[in-house]
């Protein structure tokens, strides 16, 4: 018995012992990107480096140092309490960097992308950078020049005979040629996607690298930048059940941001940057409620938040008042709508893009979540979420679209109506682009008037006519 107690204790002990260097070695885990650290605070260094750099998730945070998203939260989670780290986070756990920080790191992570370290490319970064190009815009231009060029299999310096000793009439023709060659393939592959985005990329492209056209030139290359098929996208709208379902959702999950900006544009019909930069002291509820949102594509000499544009006064329906009504109830009291007054224009402003922004991520996986056979059509699908590298989606101009066509139908057509109230300058657009009289209106209409030249009363016609539309 004693010679099994002590095999057995002889194996408890080598069990020990085999247990205790796993302890030790779970020890050794302080590692960054596989590299073994002395202590705990190599690891937050490394946190900080990778904060810095731009990454603000904790699952970017992890990527970049090599660690699990659930050791950065606990990491995070610590460094939040010891001051010397200046870490502050939000309710979904990602990182607050102040709006020029993160306008900033935007910038830099696009100049540390592989294609963007190409010489061509960087030149043609400088180029928009030197134009006030936002850094999501050029990503989303040079992904599409990344898609020409992986499509022809050549280098963009190809495309502009970078370094080349050749004449610019020459480096223009081998550029054109291209092109030619990459339309005859897209106009395949995409034979209902409008090239304008694609166009206006590859001719920026070339202009960086002095690749000119004069005016109406490009025409005769394919290569116009003037909006083709206008009005292609009229008919597009989100459908009553979608709708509900999106509400549904938005109120289960308490998201009152979402539901306000969204039902308060369904009703306005405002663009997005009206939409986000909406104030309460440009709100009336009584005696008449009237809405006033800010348009800087519309240039009228009035200046809002460093922008030019124009105030568009608004007297919504009575169903629109509900509407704000619950966001006044439901969302924090501050001086705009949607995000808290940072004390000048040009930073709320970079509040405005970045809840524009926030938006449309927002609304892009809503509509990515809905049931693929309850939209409309499935160009309405992809006006709302984009397909590949060409068509990047409109998830936010979704709802004015929408706008449109309910309140033209509500109204009978009336388009000087739905002008006034959703911020067109004229019916002339509204009606080729947005929503004019359907045929089976038009059908309806000569259906219910009669024509008679030798009794006919003007003024009687013309009130007929203004009961119709």
């Amino acid at each position: 018995m004693m010679v099994q107690s002590d095999a057995v204790s002889e194996k408890a002990g080598n069990i020990q012992k085999f247990d205790h260097p796993r302890i030790e070695r779970k020890k050794s885990r302080l590692r960054v990107k596989g590299i073994k650290v002395s202590d705990k605070d190599k690891i937050r260094e490394a946190i900080m480096i990778s904060v810095q750099k731009g990454n603000y998730t904790t699952r970017e945070i992890g990527l970049d140092i090599g660690k699990d998203y659930s050791t950065v939260s606990r990491y995070l989670s610590e460094m939040e309490g010891d001051t010397r780290w200046g870490i502050k986070r939000d309710a979904n756990g990602s990182i607050v960097m102040s709006l020029q920080q993160q306008l900033a790191h935007e910038y830099a992570k696009l100049q540390n992308e592989k294609f963007s370290q190409l010489p061509s490319i960087q030149k043609w970064i400088t180029y928009l950078k030197s134009a006030g190009i936002p850094a999501r815009r050029i990503q989303y231009m040079l992904n599409i020049i990344h898609g020409i060029a992986d499509q022809l299999l050549v280098m963009p310096e190809t495309l502009v005979s970078y370094g080349v000793p050749i004449d610019t009439a020459k480096r223009k023709e081998i550029a054109i040629e291209y092109w030619q060659n990459f339309l005859a393939w897209f106009n395949t592959a995409y034979p209902q996607m409008q090239k304008t985005n694609t166009i206006n990329a590859y001719r920026s492209f070339l202009s960086s690298h002095s690749v000119n056209f004069a005016h109406g030139e490009g025409k005769r290359y394919g290569l116009s930048t003037t909006p083709e098929r206008l009005g292609e996208y009229k008919e597009i709208m989100l459908t009553p059940e979608q709708i509900a379902i999106i509400n549904k959702r938005l109120e289960n999950e308490g998201d009152w941001e979402s539901w306000s900006f969204m039902n308060i544009d369904l009703h306005s019909g405002a663009r997005a940057f009206a939409m986000a930069s909406m104030s309460w002291d440009r709100i009336v509820m009584s005696p008449a409620f009237r809405v006033e949102q800010f348009e800087p594509k519309i240039k009228k000499g009035a200046w809002y938040l460093t922008k030019e544009g124009k105030w568009w006064v608004k007297y919504p329906t009575e169903e629109c008042r509900a509407v704000v009504e619950t966001a006044y109830d439901r969302l924090p009291k501050r001086d705009f709508v949607f995000f808290d007054d940072s004390g000048s224009d040009k930073a709320n402003c970079l509040q405005v893009s970045y809840f524009m922004h926030t938006m449309a991520v927002k609304f892009k996986k809503i509509f990515l979540d809905l049931n693929k056979t309850s939209w409309l059509n499935e160009k309405t699908r992809i006006y709302a979420l984009g397909d590949g590298l060409y068509f990047n989606g409109h998830p936010l101009h979704l709802f004015r679209h929408t706008m449109a066509q309910y309140y033209l139908a509500a109204t009978n057509w009336s388009l000087a109506y739905v002008a006034s109230l959703g911020g067109w300058e004229n019916t002339e657009v509204l009606n080729k682009c947005y929503g004019g009289i359907p045929e089976h209106i038009k059908v309806q209409v000569a259906k219910s008037i009669h024509v008679r030249f030798d009794s006919i009363r003007l003024n009687a016609s013309i009130a007929n006519i203004d009961r119709h539309f």
